[in-house]
């Protein structure tokens, strides 16, 4: 994993200096660092500008964890058998990419190309550890624990049989199903088999990185009849704002580098859809006196010096027959 120089826009000096007027190096260096940490700058209460003393420490903390996640990964993934590719999304068209200031984005941005295994299997790692105090390999875990609340056991619905058949293959139809949030002409669907070698399986990988890290792994569950009966989604929230913690009695108090709104909200209808659709042309098969079941639980990882920072999801929709049937 090569480091990439992080190069940003001359304009940057004018945020300190104002324009037109010659600047030392030390403000140039200043006024790109401000630039570099504006959102995390911007969250700063009742600030003028942060000190350059917060600004360098910023910088050093940036590069330290980059460091320590590069070094993380490399063991994760050499640990890990290689599956599907991820499909990742950077949004570059903001002011400030959200791979400037946050670490983990960073590191995620420079080396997507190279990473090619469950998204959120490879975060829990990195949060959780492996609980193997023989393993040499720095990581972000200390000072963190996670919590698992709101398990909540499957719940009936009545359901009506779907009318509408898909045509093609399993992966094209899920492709199609993305196409509100990503060109998924080229997304990436990997399957898993069955003891005879048929698709049971069908699975999506995405990064969807806005103003915090979202990860996303989907999962599609067909059955020999090409019905889909079951469709499963993990969702974790990284916050983009994990430097936050390190300005001290400026920060923020409260859950100072978890910040943003989820969009998991936006995907999980697709979860939905996919049961909404009776079996391929040329497969057989009907929804008979179905029930649609929801399960799911979250968990939330909190670090004693940076508040909660991460929080995973996991919703499960999965048709089920009455006992009576």
């Amino acid at each position: 994993m090569n480091k990439k120089n992080l190069i940003f826009p001359v304009i940057a000096a004018l945020f300190l200096t104002g324009c037109g007027n010659t600047v030392s190096g030390a403000d140039q260096i200043k006024a790109q660092r401000y630039y570099q940490y504006l959102p995390l700058c911007q969250k700063i209460s009742g600030a003028d500008g942060l000190t350059e003393e917060q600004l360098n420490t910023l910088e050093t903390e940036f590069y330290t964890r980059t460091d320590n996640y590069e070094q993380t990964m490399y063991y994760i993934i050499g640990e890990n058998s290689y599956m599907n590719e991820i499909y990742c999304q950077f949004q570059n068209h903001t002011l400030v990419p959200v791979q400037n200031y946050s670490p983990m984005a960073f590191v995620l941005y420079q080396h997507q190309n190279e990473i090619a295994m469950n998204p959120i299997l490879l975060m829990r790692n990195v949060l959780e550890g492996d609980d193997d105090p023989a393993t040499e390999y720095d990581n972000y875990t200390d000072h963190i624990f996670c919590t698992e609340k709101n398990k909540f056991t499957p719940v009936q619905e009545e359901w009506t049989s779907p009318t509408e058949i898909y045509s093609g293959t399993a992966e094209n139809f899920i492709q199609k199903l993305f196409s509100a949030y990503i060109d998924s002409e080229t997304l990436p669907v990997g399957h898993t088999s069955d003891s005879k070698g048929n698709p049971d399986m069908y699975y999506v990988y995405l990064i969807d990185a806005r103003e915090d890290i979202e990860f996303y792994a989907f999962y599609f569950y067909v059955d020999e009849n090409g019905i889909f009966y079951q469709a499963s989604m993990d969702y974790l929230q990284y916050g983009g704002n994990e430097l936050l913690f390190c300005l001290g009695d400026s920060a923020p108090k409260t859950d100072a580098c978890f910040a943003g709104e989820s969009h998991a909200e936006e995907k999980n209808t697709l979860l939905k859809n996919i049961l909404d659709i009776s079996p391929s042309k040329d497969k057989i098969g009907t929804y008979n006196e179905y029930f649609l079941c929801t399960s799911g639980f979250t968990r939330e990882y909190i670090s004693d010096t940076a508040g909660k920072i991460a929080e995973l999801r996991h919703i499960t929709y999965q048709l089920q027959k009455s006992q009576d049937s």
